[in-house]
This record gives C-alpha cells, sequence and structure tokens, in this order.
C-alpha cells in the first residue's frame, strides 16, 4: 500500500493550493456548523419518532377508556380525534365550499368527544406528539384535523405577567375557562409565487423568535398568586395542510424577565438552545416510550405468529431432514454448510480459500450485519475476547446491534420498490414505507409476517406502515404493478414481461399476473386499454402472444399451482378486511410452499456471500441451484428458525464459507470456480456503507438538511412529503428537482444523493431490483476524491474526532495508529507508519493555536427554512439556496486550534486513507 499512499500524498498536493484558499475564505466567512444531535428530524415531529419508527402502541379497537401513557410531567394533554364540522357563517357567500372550510380558534367545541389518548409533557411545548397505532404495531393517521388539549393547574406569584401562545394554527389559551388568547388558522396554499416571507429578527432579547408560518398571540395578566387552571386548545392539521404541531407552545414572563415555558419548575427559558435541548428530550422520551408501548402492544399478535411458528416446527418433524454430506477433511468444516460446500470442492478438486485474519473478519462482519465498518473501541473489545470465542461473540453482539436494522433496509428499499417523491407524485411512486422495513428488523419482526404485513397493505399511507406500498402513482393497474413485486421478492418469478402481453422469455400469461392484481385489489380487475398491445387490421402482427384484450374481467386467483394449491396448514394471523389479501399472504408463506423459504435463503446466502447459490435471485424460470442440496437445507433452517432473520445470518457468519478470504478466480462466471464457493465472492461495499462509514471513521453525521420542500407545512402530505433530517443514508431519497431549479434545491442533501448514485444507488426504483449497478467506475474515484462530501469527510473542523485527538497529548504514532484503525480497521504496517510519521513529525509538536477553543456546533444558520414550494419562483429564494450551495461546496469551517500547516498535512493523510481502494473493498 505504500507506494498507492505516496502517490495519493502527491496527488493531493496537487489540490493542496487550492483547498488552502478555500479554507481561508471558509475561516474568514466563519460559517457556523451544524450539530444534527440538537436537531431531531422534522418526520420525528410529525409522528414522534426517530428512525425505527416508532410509535405510541394503541388498540385501535374495542377501548373501554382512553389509553392513559405513563409519565411524570405536570402538563396533561389529550388528543381528540373526528372533529364535527366547522360551523357554517351565517352569510356564507358566492364562493363558500365547506370542503375548504377551517375550525377557528373560538369554535374549537369538544363536547361529547372522548380523547382518543392521554399522557403529560413537562412543559407546554409541543414538538412532536404520540403515534397512534394499531393492534399490530402499524402507523395509524390520526383524524385531520384533531385537537391537542393541554392543562395544568400552576400558582404563580402575585403580578403582571405576559402570557405568549405561539402557534402556526387555530389555537386559544384559557385561563380558568376565560379566552385570554387567540391564534388565527393557518391558511393552505396553491401557490407558486408568493414572496419570501420576511427574515426572523431577534428583538434583541435573547428570547427565540416566532419562526415563520408562527406567530405569537401576546396577552398581560394579573395574577393573584393562587392556583389557576391553564389550558390550552389547539387545532393540528386541516384541509391542505400538514398535521404537524411545529412549535406549538405557552409560555410566561414577568416585566423585564426572558419567557419560560408553562409548565413545572424546571420548564425552559424559550431561548434557542433551551428550545433545541428541549425539543430533543421531549423526542428521546416519546422515541423510546413509543417503542416500548409498540412492542408491548403488539403481544398478542406476535402470540399467534409464535403459535404458527411451533405448527410449522412440529410439521417440520413428518417431514424428511436434508443430510449434510461426508467430506473427506474436518478441517475446513464448522458447521453443515462447510460440509455441502466442501463435498462440492472435493469433487472439482479445489483447495478453498484460506481464512481471513481477525481482523478483516471483523471488517466484513461488521459491514454485513450492521452497514459501517466497525469503531477503534470495538475492534478493541473484540481482541480482548480469547481468539477461540472472538468471531463467535462478535457475531452475537453485531447480530443484537442497532445497526442490524440499519443495514436491511436499503436492501428491501430495492427490492420492494420502494419510491417516495418529496414533490408532489411522479409515475410509481410509492409511500415512504421505509420506516416499516426498519421496524421489521429491530423488533425482530419473522419474514413471514413481513411478507404477510407487506401483501395485507394496512396502516398509514405516509407515517411509515406498509400501506404505502399499494400506492403506485399514475399507474393504470398499480396492483399488477405489486403483484409483479411481491412475486419476485417472495417466489423469484418476474412477472413484468406479463405486464401487457403473455410473456416471451417466462412461462407465465398477462393473465397470470392480473389474477394476483385482483387478489391485492379485493375484486376482479378489467383489463386497462393501456396495459394491452394494439391489434390493428394490416400491421405487423405482435412477436408476443395476446391472450386477453382491453375491458376482460380477471377474477382474484391464485395462478402457481405448481408451486402449492392450497395451503391447510398454519394459517399466519389475519390484519386486513380484504380476504383475497391474506389468502394471497397465505399461500405464499405456507410451509408446503418450499419456494418462499428457498427465495428467501438465496437472497440471504447472496447478500453475504457475493452470489447466490441460484442466479438470478429474482427469477428462477430458467436457473438451476449450483448447490440444491445446500438450498434445501438452508430454506428448512429458516422454518426451523421461526423465519427469524438472524437465525439465518448466524449459520452463515459462523461458517468457514463465510469467513474465507476472497477468491479471486471466481468473479469470472467462465471460470469453474464461479460456481463452488472456495471463499465469497469479492465485494465492494454499497453506496450507503461507503457514506455511513466514511462519516463514522471521522466522527462526523451526514450534515444534511430537512429533506422537506414544504417546510412552512401548507400543503397536504399527499403532494409534499417531509421525509425527516437523515442520520443513516438510507434515510435519503430522490429530490424531486429534475427541472434544475436553484430554490428547491437541497445542497447538502444533494452532495449525499450524488455520491449515492454514483456508487450504484437509485434516486428512482420505478421497478424492483435486486442486484445494482455499482461496478467501479472513474467517477466514483473523481467523486470521492474531490467532491463536497469527500472534502467534508477529510477536513479537521471543530467536529471532527481527529481534531479532538490532535489536540490530546498522543505521540504521532499512536495518532497514525488510531487514524488506521479508524479507516482501515487496522493498525499501519511498519512502513505505513513510518511513512506518515515522516509526512507530519516537521509540523506535530507545534500543532495547537494558543488560547483556540473548539466552538459549538450551532445549525441555525445552515439552512433558511423559509424557502418553500409556495415561493421558489422569488428571486430572493434562489439567492438564498444559491449561497447554500456555494458553501456547501466550500466545506465545514476549518477549526481555529490547529495551525494550518499541521492540519493541511494531517487532512493529506486522512485523504489517501479515505481514497485507497482497500476502504472501499470488503475484505
Amino acid at each position: 500500500m505504500s507506494n498507492n499512499v505516496i502517490w495519493r500524498l502527491r496527488r493531493r498536493k496537487c489540490i493542496q493550493v487550492q483547498r488552502s484558499r478555500e479554507a481561508r475564505e471558509v475561516t474568514k466567512m466563519g460559517i457556523r456548523l451544524l450539530d444534527f444531535n440538537q436537531r431531531p428530524p422534522f418526520w420525528r415531529r410529525l409522528v414522534g419518532v426517530s428512525a425505527p419508527i416508532a410509535g405510541l402502541t394503541l388498540a385501535m379497537a374495542g377501548w373501554a377508556a382512553s389509553p392513559v401513557l405513563e409519565g411524570t410531567g405536570p402538563v396533561q394533554v389529550e388528543l381528540y380525534e373526528n372533529l364535527p364540522e366547522p360551523p357554517q357563517p351565517e352569510n356564507p357567500g358566492e364562493g363558500y365550499n365547506k370542503k375548504y372550510a377551517q375550525h377557528t380558534a373560538d369554535d374549537i367545541d369538544l363536547s361529547g368527544l372522548k380523547p382518543t389518548i392521554r399522557y403529560t409533557e413537562p412543559a407546554f411545548g409541543f414538538p412532536g406528539i404520540p403515534t397512534k397505532f394499531s393492534k399490530n404495531g402499524l402507523a395509524l393517521d390520526y383524524s385531520e384535523p384533531f385537537v391537542l388539549k393541554a392543562t395544568i393547574e400552576r400558582a404563580l406569584p402575585a403580578g403582571s405577567y405576559q402570557f405568549r401562545l405561539r402557534a402556526k394554527g387555530a389555537s386559544r389559551l384559557e385561563i380558568d375557562g376565560k379566552v385570554v388568547a387567540l391564534a388565527k388558522p393557518q391558511k393552505p396554499n396553491r401557490s407558486s409565487n408568493d414572496l419570501l416571507p420576511p427574515a426572523v429578527k431577534h428583538d434583541g432579547s435573547a428570547r427565540r423568535p416566532a419562526h415563520y408560518p408562527h406567530k405569537d398571540a401576546v396577552v398581560t395578566v394579573e395574577l393573584d398568586g393562587a392556583p389557576h387552571n391553564f389550558t390550552l386548545f389547539a387545532v393540528v392539521g386541516g384541509y391542505g395542510l400538514t398535521p404537524d404541531p411545529a412549535e406549538l407552545s405557552v409560555s410566561y414572563a414577568r416585566p423585564g424577565e426572558l419567557d419560560r415555558l408553562l409548565g413545572g419548575d424546571s420548564a425552559p427559558l424559550l431561548t434557542d438552545e433551551e428550545w433545541r435541548t428541549y425539543e430533543a428530550s421531549v423526542i428521546a422520551r416519546h422515541r423510546a416510550a413509543d417503542i416500548e408501548r409498540r412492542r408491548a402492544i403488539d403481544d398478542e399478535v406476535e402470540a399467534a405468529w409464535n403459535r404458527r411458528h411451533r405448527q410449522v416446527r412440529e410439521w417440520l418433524k413428518t417431514q424428511p431432514a436434508v443430510e449434510a454430506p461426508q467430506v473427506a477433511s474436518e478441517k475446513a468444516v464448522h458447521n453443515d454448510i462447510d460440509r455441502f460446500i466442501v463435498a462440492k470442492l472435493e469433487d472439482a478438486g479445489v483447495e478453498p480459500m484460506p481464512l481471513t485474519s481477525d481482523l478483516e473478519f471483523l471488517r466484513r462482519l461488521s459491514l454485513d450485519a450492521i452497514g459501517v465498518i466497525p469503531t477503534p473501541a470495538e475492534i478493541s473489545a473484540y481482541l480482548a475476547d480469547p481468539s477461540e470465542t472472538r468471531r463467535q461473540r462478535a457475531i452475537e453482539r453485531l447480530l443484537n446491534h442497532p445497526g442490524w436494522a440499519d443495514n436491511w433496509v436499503p436492501y428491501w428499499q430495492d427490492v420492494l420498490a420502494e419510491n417516495p417523491g418529496i414533490l408532489k407524485p411522479d409515475l410509481n411512486n410509492t409511500g415512504p414505507f421505509r420506516w416499516w422495513i426498519h421496524q421489521v428488523f429491530s423488533d425482530g419482526v419473522p419474514f413471514d409476517r413481513m411478507a404477510t404485513e407487506l401483501i395485507e397493505m394496512e396502516g398509514s399511507l405516509y407515517k411509515g406502515a406498509p400501506r404505502a406500498f399499494g400506492m403506485a402513482s399514475l399507474n393504470d393497474a398499480p396492483m399488477a404493478a405489486k403483484a409483479d413485486v411481491i412475486s419476485q421478492a417472495f417466489l423469484a418469478r418476474k412477472l413484468s414481461c406479463a405486464r401487457c402481453h403473455d410473456a416471451p422469455f417466462h412461462p407465465f400469461k398477462q393473465k397470470d399476473l392480473f389474477s394476483i392484481a385482483a387478489m391485492l385489489e379485493g375484486k376482479p380487475l378489467e383489463l386497462p386499454e393501456s396495459s394491452t398491445v394494439p391489434i390493428r387490421e394490416g400491421a405487423r402482427k405482435p412477436y408476443v402472444q395476446i391472450s386477453l384484450k382491453p375491458g376482460d374481467s380477471i377474477d382474484p386467483h391464485w395462478p402457481f399451482r405448481n408451486l402449492i394449491d392450497e395451503a391447510t396448514l398454519a394459517e399466519p394471523p389475519s390484519n386486513t378486511s380484504v380476504p383475497t389479501r391474506h389468502l394471497l399472504a397465505t399461500l405464499i408463506v405456507a410451509p408446503r410452499n418450499e419456494r418462499f423459504t428457498q427465495v428467501l435463503a438465496n437472497r440471504m446466502w447472496k447478500r453475504y456471500m457475493g452470489r447466490g447459490l441460484v442466479e438470478p435471485a429474482h427469477d428462477w424460470s430458467q436457473a438451476e441451484a449450483s448447490h440444491p442440496e445446500l438450498l434445501k437445507y438452508l430454506a428448512r433452517q429458516v422454518m426451523e428458525g421461526d423465519y427469524d432473520p438472524k437465525h439465518m445470518a448466524r449459520l452463515i457468519f459462523s461458517s468457514n464459507a463465510y469467513q474465507r478470504k476472497p477468491d479471486p478466480q471466481a468473479s469470472d462466471p467462465g471460470n469453474a470456480r464461479h460456481k463452488l464457493f472456495a471463499g465469497p465472492l469479492r465485494r465492494r461495499m454499497s453506496a450507503e456503507q461507503v457514506i455511513d462509514s466514511a462519516h463514522l471513521s471521522v466522527g462526523k453525521t451526514l450534515d444534511c438538511e430537512e429533506l422537506n420542500l414544504n417546510p412552512l407545512g401548507d400543503r397536504p402530505l399527499r403532494q409534499f412529503l417531509n421525509m425527516g433530517v437523515p442520520r443513516r443514508a438510507w434515510e435519503l431519497t430522490a429530490l424531486s428537482n429534475e427541472r434544475d431549479r436553484p430554490s428547491l434545491a437541497l445542497p447538502r442533501a444533494q452532495a449525499l444523493v450524488d455520491m449515492l448514485t454514483t456508487f450504484g444507488w437509485r434516486q428512482s426504483r420505478q421497478d424492483p431490483a435486486t442486484d445494482r449497478d455499482d461496478g467501479p467506475s472513474p467517477m466514483q474515484t473523481l467523486m470521492l476524491a474531490n467532491g463536497a462530501m469527500g472534502t467534508r469527510i477529510t477536513r479537521l473542523s471543530d467536529d471532527s474526532v481527529f481534531t479532538r485527538l490532535s489536540l490530546e497529548d498522543h505521540s504521532l504514532e499512536d495518532l497514525v495508529r488510531e487514524a488506521y484503525l479508524r479507516v482501515l480497521s487496522r493498525p499501519p504496517t511498519e512502513q505505513e507508519s513510518e511513512l506518515f510519521v515522516d509526512y507530519l513529525t516537521p509540523v506535530y509538536e507545534d500543532r495547537k493555536v494558543e488560547g483556540a477553543e473548539l466552538s459549538k456546533v450551532d445549525d441555525s444558520n445552515k439552512t433558511d427554512t423559509r424557502v418553500s414550494w409556495a415561493n421558489h419562483m422569488d428571486s430572493k429564494a434562489t439567492l438564498i439556496r444559491m449561497e447554500e450551495e456555494r458553501k456547501v461546496r466550500m466545506g465545514d469551517d476549518p477549526t481555529k486550534t490547529l495551525t494550518s500547516e499541521y492540519r493541511e498535512r494531517f487532512e493529506d493523510a486522512l485523504w489517501a486513507l479515505v481514497n485507497s481502494p482497500e476502504f472501499k473493498l470488503m475484505p
């Protein structure tokens, strides 16, 4: 590696002069940095969660009383749904339309209504609300609009007080039942030609100003020192609005004092810093409580699935077992997987590859299990374990790591064609069900339940539930598209070519696809004219066979009787009112349908070994298994392990077959070793793994703004999704700015999306995909070396872990070793250490700037949230976004605590490591 490092250092110096100029300009501009830990994603505020999406689990039927959630806050909160229609004005006028009528602050009437839920908060600040969940833990929508009612009985010292009601929608504040303050409803917006709202201005005090579209209603009240009842009523959402309380709050202050949120004695002041801290604490508390309650209410459904799995295991005892073959040498065997592999290798006269080193294994395992490289602390803990149990303990630790769910989401986003759009619907847009995928793996949902819930398509369309999978915008037969996705994902039967005619290269008729689509629809489907190939008299006869004509009615029907004709064993629990959907799920996940478990086993094998036992993994029409008995064995293991993906992962990770070095000859499909698995195929990091691992290596967050083109909340979710602030790369989405309007740009997100796309990520997933087009390209090298993200990764800013390490009293050799461990998961060789030490020694001793201190990261000025679709035609909005984009290109503000000479040299060294081929390749 040393020669490559020297070359990269020299290449680095070619752009160092330009980098130095950029650094000086950035320092002069004083760009403030963003601390994402202080700003939770907006969609957490919207649904009260953080990825994994989580919610307050609520039984949605047969409530004897509203659920009361535990809490210690003094503010009692209730949410009311299904409000009566707003009262009609006495003289409505010619243009009055009841559909668009809004509740005003003074017509909020909760009489006759029971609260959906009761809970407590520490103060009158409501940055988020509990998520509403079904009996099996799927996110549900509150009715729109709904009312938030908050109450506290509090005695304040006698005197004059100024109360501040801050809201963006209809709200009212009462003291002892008397209305003291009102806020007007927020108006929905259909324009794109509005003027940019005025900039937020501080009044000279430390009080946090009201950010547009919030408004303050301020009143002066005389209190007598006795306890009084303070009550807030707020309408959340409504026609054409985003159902989000945002910065709804009530605060109070005596003359000359700073506002404090109404609440207990420890309620925060209404300052920028304390509001952000309070917001983060409320969201974190909701998140933890939501996950716990979601899982608790799911216990009954989970018990039903456990009963099903016991039935499957009992049935398996009646079926002949798959015996592992005998092998000549037990040396290469760790578990039964190895017996199937080694037997084939012995027959072919091929020696298996040697095992990876301990650190190579840990890096590969970490990337495969949780999607990121190991940290130095994880490496130290791993090496501290006894050598004979080290690898197995690492497997168990990583299988129980929270990142397990994060690493699975992007795979199923591709396979299930999750395709949300943040800017109005486009062809085959789905709702965002990524958070449900994360929930599946974070909650330990088994594969058969995952498939069943996906097919039944229940829950919220926009807040993270499988119902969002059922959406396929601007598609003439959306359920036909979903039938193809399901068939490829779980049956390895590609029905795409049967969309408009009988498949010419597959044994499927168009009726096969539409009969499954009718099962998903729950009723017969009429074939649209646009889903046929027209036949005109005198024209050339189409090559394809056409067996259906426009207007034909196709009944719900299971077409694959060669896989299973009926499911008579271990019917899965149902969560749908559409019987044919449940029937379809039952047939797919039935134990007698061996294809389902074989496809899942093959998908996991391919993911970890680089090639499936059957290829292509999504289309088995003309494919044969390289190891048919191993495939049957793994499929049986899926059922014996209760369809738990961790059981399968543990089995594969523990095998010598997985732990071997990559076989360099196996990458060539024409080589006889290609299907033998003498070692795994050489793999590259996925796009998400590159992004996440690069940021983890330097201790930085993704530095991404909110994925939202409607920050003002004056448009409905069906037009403008809010995808939140990503913390992992899978949370990014297509930015939907094909018109290249600067005012609609999200510059920091664009830098990450550009990098993801370069490494094979798809911005638009109109169709399912098991394999990505992620082969090496010059653009990948250029983007990582010179792109905005690459610049930010190597910049020693105040939030870089290497800045902090450089300020500590380490030997230079230890610092170089730490850099190698963080980036490449191994210590440097003697030659590499010597090279880096020699390069940094001249500037190391005098690296610290006397008196300079690390600055506190602040996100308040990185994104101007006034810019939205409503005003994107305003030239001021364009100028704002163009300036933000320029700052992104400049990169983070370099730290002032280290000399420029040392900082630039260390950035050179870090740049060389991040851009080495070793960083991007799986061991």
